[in-house]
């Protein structure tokens, strides 16, 4: 089979960021089938590249968390357009998989394939466009309504489509979808990556002068990842002279506000890593006690199937959430952290309190519960296989 994929922020692990479509495809050329990955670059233009067997084709659209959004939809109907063209010059393909954010994604996706008279399937990593609905990013009504009516286009043209959450899944049927038609694929764990081993002092030596306990973050430090909480806490905790550092790893919109204000408070006990590759956040989840999992209150982002989740627990790490939803379940009941109250501005410090305080033993068995979680219910050998019977339907649906 050879997949034409299409994903506008493909990352390998030495890029940082997601890496769920390389995994994906990795594991997809050694199942035996053929992929050409679509993605974009800040640099790149028009090159290819093959890595891990993987067909890449580069695409130059910039695009940076510090756009504005009006910059950001550039971006993605550039990339969308551009991507039409690229995919027309593939050749002998079987099958088109278009993986969002952003919805726009579908644009070329369902162009692709109606010229190639071959399926689509499409993913969907975020309910676009609901999230920026609720986050008030898109208030024009006359432009909402043509977002959520090319959703529902989307949903109904592609051949099956992918969910990555329960509420994700919810969404999708609620939007008029039948419910044989979706599947969910959450993210998953790469167990042989992120695996509780001795840390590589040769990494991060950013961290080398810290003795304290470390929480980390990692991820994007936007208006929907809460980020400013950590620095609050921090402040509670060093006024108390708790023996704790807060690492935060990775970029966007509100960092350079963050770390003004950690200078103004004179913070002692908070460093920003900026963006990191994926070893690099390996390394800092090793080197945790703790990692943290952090949204804005809003109820769209309740569904959300975060990245940083999956590979804590890969890596054998305890979670702190302030996220209702499946992943606030997940924790509670298989006793891997803290589910906090969002509405509850000392939770988070409370919770950090907690596990520098708890017994050894009670966060080793912390530590094995989240490392078996991600190897028995989030393995990504069992994730591919579950997207290729997938694509294989789609393929025979469509004779």
């Amino acid at each position: 089979m050879h997949i034409l994929y299409l994903h506008q922020y493909f990352h390998t692990p030495e890029e940082g960021g997601g890496t769920r479509s390389y995994e994906f495809a990795k594991k997809l050329v050694k199942l035996g089938h053929k992929v050409t990955m679509i993605t974009s670059s800040n640099e790149m233009n028009n090159t290819k590249e093959i890595i891990e067997g993987i067909n890449i084709i580069y695409l130059k659209v910039p695009y940076s968390n510090y756009m504005s959004f009006k910059r950001r939809l550039l971006s993605f109907i550039s990339f969308g357009l551009r991507s039409i063209m690229a995919g027309i010059k593939v050749k002998n393909c079987d099958l088109v998989f278009a993986t969002s954010t952003p919805l726009t994604i579908a644009i070329p996706g369902i162009s692709l394939s109606f010229v190639k008279s071959i399926p689509m399937v499409f993913e969907v990593r975020d309910l676009w466009p609901e999230v920026p609905i609720q986050m008030g990013v898109i208030k024009n009504k006359p432009l909402i309504n043509i977002l959520k009516w090319f959703e529902r286009f989307t949903y109904r043209y592609s051949k099956h489509i992918i969910a990555l959450s329960p509420g994700m899944m919810k969404g999708v049927i609620d939007a008029g979808i039948e419910k044989d038609k979706v599947t969910m694929i959450p993210n998953f764990c790469n167990t042989d990556f992120f695996k509780p081993e001795e840390s590589n002092k040769e990494l991060l030596r950013d961290l080398a002068g810290i003795d304290e306990p470390i929480i980390s973050y990692a991820g994007a430090i936007s208006y929907a990842n809460k980020v400013e909480l950590i620095i609050d806490t921090a402040e509670k905790l060093q006024k108390m002279n708790e023996k704790v550092f807060f690492v935060i790893a990775g970029e966007g919109k509100l960092k350079p506000d963050l770390e003004k204000k950690i200078k103004e408070k004179e913070l002692k006990n908070v460093l920003f890593l900026g963006k990191i590759n994926k070893y690099e956040v390996l390394e800092l989840y090793r080197r945790s006690l703790a990692s943290l999992v952090l949204f804005a209150k809003f109820p769209v982002l309740t569904t959300n199937s975060p990245n940083k989740f999956f590979d804590a627990i890969s890596t054998g790490k305890p979670i702190i959430t302030n996220m209702d939803g499946w992943i606030g379940d997940l924790i509670e009941k298989y006793n891997i952290g803290f589910s906090i109250d969002q509405d509850d501005e000392n939770a988070l410090m409370n919770a950090v309190v907690e596990i520098l305080k708890m017994n050894k033993n009670k966060i080793k068995d912390m530590e094995i519960n989240a490392r078996k979680l991600a190897v028995e219910k989030f393995n990504s050998e069992d994730m591919v296989l579950k997207l290729q019977n997938i694509f294989k339907k789609a393929l025979e649906d469509e004779k």
